[in-house]
């Protein structure tokens, strides 16, 4: 800042003394009782406007290397601004440190987004190549018909998980939390799955609640179609899942059991975590990109439903939703 933008900032103040002394002046000048030369009030009129401007002058100085320091915080906002040296200056200087904070946050969350988005692209992509390559394979040759369907599955599958990535970012635009039949989006997910159900002949067992849960149906179909392809991936032919409600403190969990291969107990608390595939994805030659299980972890999140799960290696894995009773809710 130059002196005459801070002249001009302090220019009512430096008036508003200046008044004070030609009010003060005339008031003596006009006291009969009280006598002045006029060239007395007139020199120490000037000593004061003197008085005032190196005042001011002096003001600057000692603030400039302030400013000094605020112009050059714009070229380096990783660093706190620092070297307040009033309370004026101080109140200043936590704002902006505030600000900066905010935005370096802001701006750590957009790099690792766009970090994420890219890592997940060159991982759809190549998991997409291979039911692409069956697709054409089959133009050629004249494969089971269970076969490419499977694959078309597969692709609808990771174009899917693929959308609902995308949208994760902007989900506060996109969803809508209303009273929603649990039956039916259960059924919904199961009927999605069905081919693979019948091909891996694995059964079946429900018994869910009539009772409304409070969640947006769209959302929730996708974080059940993920599950429940998950337990199907690692549950050996003719195996069994189970998908039954409970009821605990008023509050709907939700139970998909399956006795497949199970989590290693050294697994458990990554099973979330984005890329995570744990020794049975890469033993089990699936195409698993650890992407299903962070994105179900994150829209439960969101949508105000609580996760978790439970799994013997060898024995089974169930996973456990918790649809909270909201009682001020009303339809």
């Amino acid at each position: 800042m130059t002196f005459f933008k801070y002249f001009r900032d302090h220019l009512l103040t430096l008036l508003t003394i200046l008044l004070s002394v030609t009010f003060i002046e005339l008031i003596l000048f006009l006291d009969p009782k009280v006598k002045f030369h006029t060239g007395t009030l007139i020199y120490s009129w000037i000593i004061a406007v003197i008085f005032a401007f190196v005042g001011l002058i002096l003001a600057y100085n000692r603030k400039k290397s302030w400013y000094e320091l605020l112009n050059n915080y714009q070229e380096d906002l990783s660093k706190e601004l620092h070297g307040a040296q009033n309370n004026e200056q101080r109140f200043i200087q936590d704002k902006i440190n505030n600000i900066a904070l905010e935005y370096r946050n802001e701006l750590t969350e957009l790099y690792q987004n766009q970090n994420d988005q890219r890592e997940y692209t060159e991982s759809w992509v190549h998991d997409i190549k291979v039911p692409l390559a069956a697709l054409k394979l089959s133009q050629d040759s004249d494969l089971d018909k269970e076969l490419i369907d499977e694959e078309i599955d597969q692709i609808d599958y990771l174009v899917d998980q693929a959308l609902y990535f995308a949208r994760l970012n902007n989900f506060s635009n996109d969803y809508l939390i209303q009273e929603q039949d649990l039956n039916n989006i259960v059924k919904s997910s199961i009927r999605t799955n069905k081919r693979m159900f019948i091909s891996k002949r694995i059964g079946i067992s429900l018994d869910i609640t009539d009772e409304k849960v409070l969640t947006d149906e769209k959302w929730l179909s996708f974080i059940l179609n993920q599950i429940i392809s998950n337990s199907l991936k690692y549950t050996d032919q003719g195996g069994k899942i189970e998908i039954f409600t409970t009821n605990n403190h008023n509050n709907v969990e939700l139970h998909i059991k399956d006795n497949g291969v199970g989590i290693a107990s050294k697994d458990i608390s990554r099973v979330f975590n984005k890329g995570f595939t744990g020794d049975n994805g890469r033993k089990s030659g699936s195409k698993s990109t650890g992407i299903g299980l962070y994105l179900v972890k994150k829209m439960s999140d969101k949508l105000g439903h609580k996760i978790e799960i439970q799994s013997h290696s060898g024995v089974g894995t169930e996973i456990i939703i918790t649809f909270l009773d909201l009682p001020y809710y009303q339809a």
